[in-house]
């Protein structure tokens, strides 16, 4: 049986992109019904797979996640760190929701990402790691995600990730009439650091909702 020959790169990419609207765009079907074990996580499983991927590579001491909703991806972050014997989770949200998982490596915060007395709550914690990560996954606002940027882009440690979400509203490809996002933040954000670079191998599954957004620490 002949081998069926791979589709030309910019027929690769419109089918990909094709795709991810599909997926965002079914969400009442697909990533708003993902779970694990049980607990709500509105994230692409793609996603999902490529953090296992990034948590077992760099073995961070600390997880930072900004917007936290019903937990689930704070569950799954915690449960991954199980596995591998090491690293907490410390997670913010303006809201506190009923329901959410209870695990000994989470550790959830009520306020502002940028307000100043959770960051410094956060920076204390940060003191205390070798290693750290950083999520943010809250208010989607170009200028709050800059800010968020400033303020949490240098707890995160050489060698460690930095990863933006929901980088593919505002046309990229999803949400085109949503405003400034994410993917503006980030663009503005890499214009004035050199400290940070995107790592394209994270998107190599082909649909993810964080497109420019796994920042790497040089």
């Amino acid at each position: 049986m002949s081998v069926p020959e791979a589709p030309r790169p910019e027929v690769s990419a419109a089918l990909a992109e094709a795709f991810h609207r599909l997926y965002y765009d079914s969400h009442d079907t697909t990533w708003k019904q993902t779970f694990w074990l049980g607990h709500t996580v509105r994230k692409c499983a793609l996603d999902l797979w490529v953090y296992q991927e990034i948590l077992v590579e760099t073995r961070p001491d600390l997880i930072v996640e900004t917007g936290t909703y019903m937990g689930g991806s704070a569950l799954y972050l915690a449960t991954i760190c199980d596995v591998l014997g090491k690293g907490k989770v410390v997670t913010v949200d303006i809201t506190a929701r009923a329901g959410r998982p209870r695990h000994r490596r989470i550790t959830y915060l009520q306020g502002s990402s940028v307000e100043p007395p959770v960051v410094a709550r956060v920076r204390s914690r940060a003191k205390r790691a070798k290693r750290v990560m950083v999520i943010l996954d809250s208010d989607h606002s170009r200028d709050h995600v800059l800010r968020e940027l400033e303020l949490y882009a240098p707890l995160v440690t050489p060698g460690c990730y930095l990863v933006v979400e929901d980088t593919n509203v505002n046309g990229h490809p999803v949400l085109p009439d949503h405003g400034p996002g994410p993917m503006e933040a980030v663009t503005g954000f890499l214009e004035a650091t050199d400290r940070f670079e995107v790592d394209r191998s994270r998107e190599k599954l082909l649909l993810t909702f964080n497109p420019s957004g796994y920042l790497r620490r040089r």
